[in-house]
């Protein structure tokens, strides 16, 4: 049977008392528009079911609402458990520290990561304690991205000087090397955030750093494709990175760490 003539069945059953008119021709698409979204439904409901029942879909929201909080407070937790007596170069930020494994890459055992995935400028201030505390004699910070999901620019750069303003304070012998966000590729995916705000927020940071004489490290350069994006060859999402862009990553910094 043609979808026309499916129409025209249903079209048929419509009773005639109805104390409206409504054109035959928005009365044919009307009932279209149901039979589609019922052979549409009916094929997610077979879909859920052969997958593992709408219990999965549940799971899937709830996952994806809630497992970035859990996995941040896991690895948050895990980090107040770890040693810091002895700490010489930290790796601080979000996500992108905190997927690598920095003292095999870079061939230093004095390196520790206190990254955490989803971390925000204010996640830091709420941990920071914890880096400081052992004075380490290096701080490598990369952060930022995330927050330009939530605020505006002026109050990230506040953040940032206030995180510089307690390092100074709770570990004065510590250098610390702030580095410049990386770009992102908005073609591999959509992240919210344009590259237009990552080059305003770096330009504000390497401002605020060298008002207070903090190291400012150009990292997004090497990590331009032609249009200012994050060249492919260093992603599979647009944000995070491979393998060699760590490796990247870690030769445009290795020159400036100092574990003596």
């Amino acid at each position: 049977m043609s979808l026309t003539r499916t129409i025209d069945y249903f079209y048929a059953l419509i009773p005639v008392s109805y104390s409206f008119e409504i054109s035959i021709f928005m009365r044919k698409y009307f009932y279209a528009s149901l039979l589609l979204n019922f052979i549409g439904l009916s094929l997610i409901g077979y879909a859920l079911v052969k997958i593992g029942s709408p219990r999965y879909l549940y799971q899937l929201v709830q996952y994806h609402g809630q497992g970035i909080v859990a996995l941040k407070k896991h690895r948050t937790s895990l980090l107040e458990q770890l040693p810091v007596a002895g700490t010489k170069i930290v790796m601080f930020g979000n996500s992108i520290t905190a997927e690598c494994e920095w003292a095999e890459l870079l061939q230093n055992p004095n390196v520790v990561n206190r990254g955490v995935i989803g971390d925000c400028t204010g996640d830091i201030l709420a941990r920071l304690s914890t880096v400081t505390k052992p004075a380490p004699k290096q701080i490598f910070l990369l952060i930022g991205v995330n927050d330009l999901l939530y605020l505006p620019i002026d109050s990230i750069i506040k953040n940032f000087g206030t995180i510089i303003f307690r390092i100074k304070n709770e570990a004065p012998q510590t250098q610390l090397f702030i580095e410049s966000l990386l770009p992102i590729n908005n073609n591999l995916r959509r992240s919210g955030t344009l590259n237009s705000d990552i080059l305003i927020l770096n330009k504000s940071i390497k401002a605020i750093c060298a008002q207070n004489s903090i190291s400012f490290i150009d990292t997004h350069t090497a990590f331009c494709d032609t249009q200012g994006q994050l060249n492919e060859k260093f992603s599979l999402d647009g944000i995070h990175l491979n393998g060699e862009g760590y490796r990247l990553l870690a030769n445009l910094i290795k020159e400036m760490m100092n574990d003596e």
